[in-house]
């Protein structure tokens, strides 16, 4: 009976040591900050943003204003992975007078993959560095405006010329901080664009009637 009774102690006072000391050191070093590994972990923040975009700068021979939107997938508040889109045509909103010679007129719009790195996103005032890479189409056409019944306005537009065309664009911004969901966005870049090449008439139309120099304005919503 004593022997059994002394093998009883024994067994719990070993168990207690068993159990009592890797949780201490557990308790100790939590979670697996001990463990070594190739890819050690680091934490990961996820947002978004959208919004619109304003570019301006040589368009055909004049300045011209490109309307668009891009949005991403911003990854701890450095890198951004999205899209955009954008469109330009020289045709003036107001309405003409007829006309005994008809208009010629551009179009181009394109859109692809936006990429970008932020620079201290945290910051009230921070730059960004960024980089679109996509496809679009540029048109010539001929435009005649003319008001035939003295009712409304009638519209003979025949196409030219029309091509698909590769486009990049390198961007460097500043970026201001306004509230923790509105961002403005300013700054400038180049586009670059190939695969046009047309003459019509005396007119000559190059890569270089849409690639130049430009200015841009992006207004984000988003949280990031």
């Amino acid at each position: 009976m004593n022997n059994n009774l002394r093998l009883l102690a024994f067994s719990l006072l070993a168990s207690s040591i068993i159990f009592t000391f890797p949780g201490q050191s557990l308790a100790q070093n939590p979670g697996t900050d001990s463990v070594q590994t190739l890819f050690p972990a680091s934490p990961f923040e996820s947002g978004g943003y959208g919004g619109p975009v304003v570019k301006f700068g040589p368009m055909n021979d004049a300045t011209g204003v490109v309307f668009g939107g891009k949005g991403g997938w911003v990854i701890n508040r450095t890198y951004v992975i999205g899209g955009g889109g954008y469109g330009y045509s020289d045709v003036p909103f107001s309405r003409q007078t007829n006309t005994q010679v008809p208009d010629t007129n551009i179009s181009f719009g394109y859109g692809g993959l936006e990429l970008e790195y932020l620079y201290e996103a945290n910051k009230v005032l921070h730059g960004t560095v960024g980089l679109f890479v996509g496809a679009g189409g540029f048109t010539v056409f001929r435009r005649h405006r003319f008001d035939q019944d003295d009712i409304e306005w009638d519209d003979d537009t025949r196409v030219l010329y029309a091509t698909p065309c590769f486009v990049a664009e390198p961007t460097v911004c500043a970026e201001l901080n306004i509230l923790t969901w509105l961002r403005l966005q300013i700054g400038a870049g180049y586009r670059y664009v190939s695969g046009i090449d047309a003459t019509i008439g005396s007119k000559h139309y190059t890569n270089s009637t849409v690639s130049g120099l430009f200015g841009m304005g992006v207004i984000k919503f988003g949280l990031y």
